[in-house]
């Protein structure tokens, strides 16, 4: 009986959702502001049909490359593209259509994603039924790259909240979008074969543990993007360092690997045995870095972008040694579905001859590679890179290919697994084996057990808030964001405190102050706020500037007089459009001090980007809208 011996990366042009979701639903699905939208038809960024036939060709060109989508360029942004629609609270909606011609089916990746405290993004299919996001400050990782997944057809909605209080402080620029061009190429989510034994059946009753090292990466290159499979871990440190296990060739099968792209999707799996009717959350890490990799053995260790704390994953443990491998167990993502788990009852075999892969993918040494047969389960293109774990659960190699039935797939399937103990010594440097990466204090064991994510170490964020003019504020509500939510009020001091903040996770600072809109306000700075006007004494502060500008306009006009004026007769109890302090990070500067509106003003908060240690010092300044005299009193 024929059969068909293949490499087991999965190279296609699109992928699930992959990034920190909030959920929820855009503004133009709610009833509240449907109207409000619909007055404006979202404008379209038509990009050109993809040159299917070129495509086809390359693909016939490159064999071992397979594809199912290919890249077109973008420039797409919000300052030059779309439609901004104002909400009645000063908040501001942008919405803007993506479609190329012909696609079955979009990808959207980002090389300027950057988010502020209360911005939501959403990509839609025009008739609602697939939805993306929302995507928040959370969504954001230091890299600034970002990728939304597969959205079905040809057109693409964008819509993006942003908050009153922050505008022009996002970064959005789309670069590229990928064009799926062939209906097989849409493999996910329930695409594996029906033979492949979902990883919560009974099969996977002994390795709950183990499952949650294994994730699907979603790998992106300069003509499209793959699956492959592979796992967290372990370290003779036993830290939560996120070193990644997975195969050599899977950077091979496109061009020029873009690894700030590369997706990794941890606990995408069945609840239980059955499929489910539709596609369950899961938790994913976006970027990574290529730190060690080696054909002969085809492994290939990553480190992932900083984990979170909250995942709760499993690092798994490894073994050197050659001996006793009576079966195994190997769990993967079969074309870029949920987890699956696949069992061989009889012994793993060194395979004692060289295995001719083709083309750029080469040729592997007699005696580098297991040689398993699964009874339960199979495999299939996007399995490569899964670990191979003996009846110890401890990995002994990852997947590089097999030999399966081209008749049925389901049949006489035959893997091979690039060994472990050769991996971990056998190369000439450090970025060519493993011991130096998971064993850099020289221990020198045979074996280690996987172990828990372990819990991050803790750090405080503080900082004080002051007047512009140097008096400290008590009272202040100060929030955080990121890695859970918090608010605390500045002491008499104008000091406040955040601890425990875990390791790795990024943190949006904000204050706030909205009481006591007459504080500080009179006549007198109404007469000062016109002289500025009328030239004849302008102000010597840009923080006094700002606070002049009581209808947020970005400009200081006889229209804010009158909104003043109104505040002072008791017309208003509250200015409308704006809190009665605003705050600004002390370190704030300006380009024309004279003219602080010339340019964005800063942002009113402060982010910190993956905390790696205690972060003092973040202080902020406030100012007392329409006082320009600076005689408000703080915590009043």
């Amino acid at each position: 009986m024929r059969k068909h011996f293949t490499l087991l990366a999965l190279f296609l042009g699109l992928f699930a959702e992959a990034q920190i979701s909030d959920r929820g639903q855009p503004f133009a699905f709610s009833p509240d502001y449907q109207s409000l939208l619909a007055q404006k038809t979202p404008a379209t960024v038509v990009l050109p049909a993809l040159d299917v036939q070129k495509a086809r060709k390359e693909d016939a060109d490159t064999p071992g490359q397979e594809r199912f989508a290919a890249p077109l360029t973008a420039d797409i942004s919000m300052d030059k593209d779309g439609t901004w629609t104002t909400l009645p609270n000063g908040a501001r909606v942008w919405q803007c259509e993506v479609q190329s011609p012909g696609a079955l089916g979009l990808a959207l990746l980002f090389d300027q994603f950057r988010l502020p405290a209360g911005g939501r993004l959403f990509a839609y299919t025009p008739d609602g039924k697939t939805v993306k996001g929302a995507y928040t400050e959370r969504s954001c990782v230091p890299s600034g790259k970002f990728t939304i997944g597969l959205l079905p057809g040809a057109t693409v909605r964008l819509e993006y909240f942003e908050p009153a209080d922050a505008k022009g402080q996002t970064q959005l620029h789309l670069h590229r979008v990928d064009v799926a061009y062939e209906p097989a190429g849409l493999l996910d989510f329930g695409d594996a074969l029906p033979c492949n034994i979902n990883v919560n059946c009974p099969q996977g009753a002994g390795w709950q543990s183990e499952k949650r090292g294994v994730a699907r990466i979603l790998m992106v290159f300069s003509n499209g993007l793959g699956w492959c499979s592979g796992t967290l871990i372990a370290n003779t440190a036993g830290t939560a360092e996120p070193y990644f296990l997975s195969a050599h060739h899977c950077q091979l099968i496109g061009q020029n690997p873009n690894f700030d792209f590369w997706i990794f999707d941890f606990d995408y799996e069945a609840p239980g045995c059955a499929n489910p009717p539709s596609e369950p959350a899961f938790k994913s890490v976006l970027g990574c870095e290529r730190i060690a990799f080696r054909a002969e053995t085809d492994f290939m260790l990553l480190r992932l972008s900083p984990l979170p704390g909250n995942y709760g994953l499993w690092f798994n443990g490894w073994s050197r040694d050659t001996t006793g491998v009576n079966h195994s167990t190997f769990i993967h993502h079969p074309a870029g579905d949920i987890k699956k788990i696949s069992v061989d009852t009889a012994e793993a075999v060194i395979h004692p001859q060289a295995l001719n892969w083709g083309g750029i993918f080469g040729i592997s040494p007699a005696y580098s590679h297991w040689k398993v047969a699964p009874d339960f389960g199979i495999f299939q293109q996007g399995s490569s890179g899964s670990p191979l774990f003996d009846p110890n659960k401890r990995i002994i190699g990852q997947l590089h290919g097999g030999s399966r039935n081209q008749f049925d797939p389901c049949l006489d399937n035959v893997t091979y697994w690039g060994r472990f103990d050769f991996s971990w010594s056998q190369g000439a440097s450090p970025q060519t084996r493993l011991r130096d990466w998971l064993d850099a204090g020289n221990l020198n064991p045979s074996t280690l057990n996987g172990y828990p994510q372990p819990t991050p170490p803790t750090f405080s964020i503080s900082g004080t808030v002051q007047t512009h003019w140097g008096l400290p504020m008590p009272g202040v509500k100060v929030s955080i964001t990121g890695g859970g939510n918090a608010t605390i009020v500045t002491d008499d001091s104008g000091h406040y405190q955040f601890d425990d903040m875990p390791l790795g996770n990024s943190y949006v600072i904000k204050p706030s102050y909205d009481t006591s809109d007459l504080n500080g306000v009179s006549t007198f700075d109404l007469l000062l706020i016109s002289r500025h006007i009328l030239g004849l004494e302008p102000f010597d502060s840009p923080w006094k500037t700002i606070a002049a500008d009581a209808n947020k306009s970005n400009s200081v006009t006889t229209f804010d007089v009158v909104e003043i004026r109104k505040l002072i007769l008791g017309i208003y109890q509250k200015l409308p459009n704006l809190p009665a302090w605003r705050f600004f990070p002390a370190t704030a500067t300006f380009s024309d001090p004279t003219m602080p509106f010339s340019g964005n003003l800063p942002p009113e908060s402060i982010t910190i980007p993956n905390l790696q240690g205690d972060f003092p010092n973040v202080n902020f300044k406030g100012l007392k809208v329409g006082d320009v005299n600076n005689s408000a009193l703080p915590g009043q």
